[in-house]
């Protein structure tokens, strides 16, 4: 897969691109350009106990005209698509630091959570299995007072239960705002890494299964991805487990009192994660040294076959070669039966060496 160099190339645009750059985004030359139709997707989720109202939007100019209404508690704005423009409008509405903003635009960046004048903004990373393939995207959130900002790479996410969860009455989303909304988005990312590694786990089996019946030319080669797919899955979750402590540990007392426990569960979560990826990138190193062993193995099977044949002839090629000899005086030469018992001497030798094999045990296993 190439989500991997990717990254890498990325990470070096990046850098050549800003190279002695002032910070922020205020100077982006396209932050006065709209995105084209179908770039950028808006959809905001206003709730409270008693009710819930969802509504999409074409463009930034049109979100920021409708606020959240007086009867809602929570507004959850989802942008899905990234563009200068979109970032630049919501930055200045809502008056997020620019330096966040410039993190949400430039992708990719390392995951982190930081405090701007009382509201938090967090990066992770959302992992996926598309098209038999390990996605990732970044996933920026500003968390402010009453209002929750998901900015997404692409179109599409794992978040379709939370929306059911808000839309079903008496939910504890409904209930506890948008602290508890904000873990719930988080958790649901780090949670969705169980049915990845679910994934991974089915593969590692059938790849272990297969290099004991008969590997493929592509084993070797699949074992890499799966390791190297693994070894990415470690990287992201280890400062998913770092965020959700510092969110836990709640030292900059924005987090609702009542939803910071929540936290320490997405902590475990993140934890189990890491531990059950350390285990299966221990066996998918297993199954590189498996390969090798049963490679090792047939190997010495043929060598042993190719052997045996050697020594079943190596006689008769004796007898040949000695009779095949042009001296002029050889006995059996002239006699009416050498010819059968020739022969004769040839399947008895070949037999016997036959019998001695299976007796040692060296055929027949």
């Amino acid at each position: 897969m190439d989500f991997l160099k990717t990254s890498i190339d990325s990470i070096m645009r990046l850098g050549k691109g800003n190279l002695a750059a002032p910070p922020g985004i205020d100077l982006n030359p396209e932050i006065n350009k709209p995105p084209e139709a179908g770039v950028v997707s808006i959809v905001a989720i206003d709730y409270s106990i008693d009710r819930v109202e969802q509504q999409s939007f074409k463009n930034a100019d049109q979100l920021i005209k409708s606020d959240k209404p007086d009867w809602a508690t929570t507004r959850w704005i989802d942008i899905q698509g990234i563009h200068p423009y979109t970032i630049s409008r919501i930055k200045n509405h809502y008056h997020l630091h620019t330096l966040a903003a410039e993190d949400a635009l430039n992708i990719p960046q390392r995951q982190k959570v930081e405090d701007y004048d009382g509201s938090l903004f967090i990066i992770l990373r959302m992992l996926q299995i598309l098209d038999n393939n390990l996605s990732n995207e970044q996933v920026s959130f500003f968390y402010l007072e009453n209002t929750v900002i998901t900015q997404q790479e692409t179109q599409g996410d794992i978040w379709e239960p939370i929306r059911e969860r808000i839309a079903r009455d008496g939910s504890r989303l409904r209930e506890l705002g948008a602290p508890y909304l904000l873990y719930a988005l988080i958790d649901a990312i780090i949670d969705h890494v169980f049915p990845i590694l679910d994934n991974y786990f089915d593969l590692i089996d059938a790849l272990e299964k297969e290099i004991l019946i008969q590997p493929q030319k592509d084993t070797q080669m699949r074992i890499y991805n799966i390791k190297r797919d693994l070894a990415y899955l470690r990287q992201s979750l280890w400062p998913m487990r770092d965020i959700s402590g510092e969110l836990y540990k709640n030292e900059l007392n924005i987090l609702s009192p009542k939803v910071v426990p929540y936290f320490r569960d997405v902590q475990d979560h993140s934890l189990h994660a890491i531990e059950a990826v350390e285990m299966y990138l221990e066996n998918a190193k297993g199954l590189q040294d498996l390969l090798m062993n049963a490679n090792s193995n047939r190997m010495n099977e043929v060598m042993k076959a190719l052997t045996i044949m050697a020594s079943l002839f190596m006689p008769i090629t004796f007898f040949a070669g000695l009779y095949g000899m042009n001296f002029e005086h050889i006995p059996e030469l002239g006699w009416k039966y050498s010819y059968p018992v020739f022969l004769g001497v040839c399947a008895v030798t070949t037999i016997s060496l036959l019998v001695y094999f299976k007796r040692k045990g060296w055929i027949g296993k």
